[in-house]
């Protein structure tokens, strides 16, 4: 009875804090960007009808994440992909009064996130959720991957809001990919671990042999700073780092957790050097084949969805699977000047490249994006 009432409480607790939360930085936005609306946009001499809201047959849609489907039954909070799909799942086939079906395949059921952007693309499966593969069918996703480019929770919320070079990609990830950008949300900030030393500088790093994900931005992320970087598939990374394979890895804290990688390394670094995303996409020729109001249903579901991804990445990441990696890690936490010093070190390594491979001209203006977003969210005045 009290487990139930524990599930009940993180339920209710996710959907008050997300929507509370969201709906501030929205209105906020919203204020901001008022000013310049009514300068340019005259109002509409009438209002245009509601869309038609008729779906009229059935549409089940399969979706597909890696995190564990646990909660509500064995955990109090949904790991981060599981929250997405659950309140999408529920807002999607309320809001349909059941014409559109939602069936989720969650821990990975149908296969590696790789996969199942294959499988989303060729129409196999028709939504995803997940971080790290995307960037092998569409390159320019690993913008998002330059080392310390975004300082805090909420540059973030307010690049993906308020960016019109954000729309632009996503644009194109559907025209030449053939994926449908519904939403994203936050995998987590990504960190240090290794069994040898404490990580305070870069050069601490120096030596070192850390298990990467098959991304030439994270491997010239830890070669930046002296470290050498092994490609090595998530599967495998326990062994690898039980048998000294690998002096370390990087990881947001929930895959930390789940990994049970605190088993086998010693040193916990919470340097949040990359803002990892959940990115949901849906094949594009599917989403286009559905009736406008069933379109609009899955768009608003994927905003909601995204919502809950987000407080429950940080009720995971900063409070209960924190808590228990730390009993079991020896954490440092660095300072401002200190992160400072792992930019000046890593960032220009993997712009330059980030430039060789998709033009100086985007890079700049991503960062220049950033600069802004850091502007509205007031750390730049």
């Amino acid at each position: 009875m009290y487990r139930t009432k524990w599930a009940l409480g993180a339920v209710i607790f996710l959907l008050v804090a997300s929507l509370t939360f969201f709906g501030c930085q929205e209105q906020k936005a919203e204020q901001k960007a008022a000013p310049a609306a009514a300068k340019t946009e005259a109002a509409p001499a009438s209002i245009p009808p509601l869309i038609d809201m008729s779906i009229p047959q059935q549409i089940t849609l399969k979706v597909s994440y890696d995190d564990p489907t646990l909660w509500p039954a064995k955990e109090n909070v949904p790991d981060p992909e599981h929250a997405f799909a659950v309140l999408f799942k529920d807002y999607v086939e309320r809001t349909s009064a059941g014409k559109i079906k939602v069936e989720l395949f969650g821990a990975g059921a149908l296969g590696s996130y790789r996969q199942t952007c294959e499988m989303v693309q060729n129409g196999s499966i028709d939504i995803n959720i997940g971080t790290g593969s995307l960037a092998n069918f569409f390159k320019e996703i690993q913008l998002l991957a330059i080392p310390y480019v975004f300082m805090s929770d909420d540059v973030v919320q307010e690049f993906f809001n308020g960016s019109a070079l954000w729309k632009e990609l996503t644009d194109k990830l559907e025209k030449e990919a053939g994926f449908k950008y519904l939403a994203i949300g936050q995998n987590g900030w990504r960190n240090f671990t290794n069994n040898v030393r404490e990580i305070r500088k870069p050069d601490d790093l120096k030596g070192l042999k850390f298990r990467v994900m098959e991304s030439p931005v994270y491997i010239k992320l830890i070669e930046s700073m002296g470290g050498r970087a092994v490609p090595i598939a998530w599967n495998e990374v326990y062994t690898a780092l039980q048998t000294g394979v690998v002096d370390g890895h990087e990881n947001p804290i929930s895959p930390i957790y789940l990994g049970k990688i605190y088993e086998v390394q010693k040193y916990l670094t919470m340097d949040g050097h990359v803002w990892s995303e959940n990115i949901m996409v849906m094949n594009a020729a599917k989403f286009k084949s559905l009736p406008v109001a069933a379109q609009q249903i899955l768009i608003q579901g994927a905003k909601l969805g995204a919502q809950a991804n987000d407080v429950a990445e940080r009720m995971v990441s900063n409070i209960v699977k924190y808590e228990l990696v730390a009993k079991r890690m020896k954490v440092y936490i660095p300072t401002p000047e200190e992160k400072e010093a792992f930019k000046k070190a890593s960032q220009p390594a993997v712009v330059e490249y980030l430039q060789g491979q998709l033009g100086k001209e985007l890079v700049d203006r991503f960062l220049k994006e950033v600069q802004l977003a850091e502007m509205r969210a007031g750390w730049r005045k």
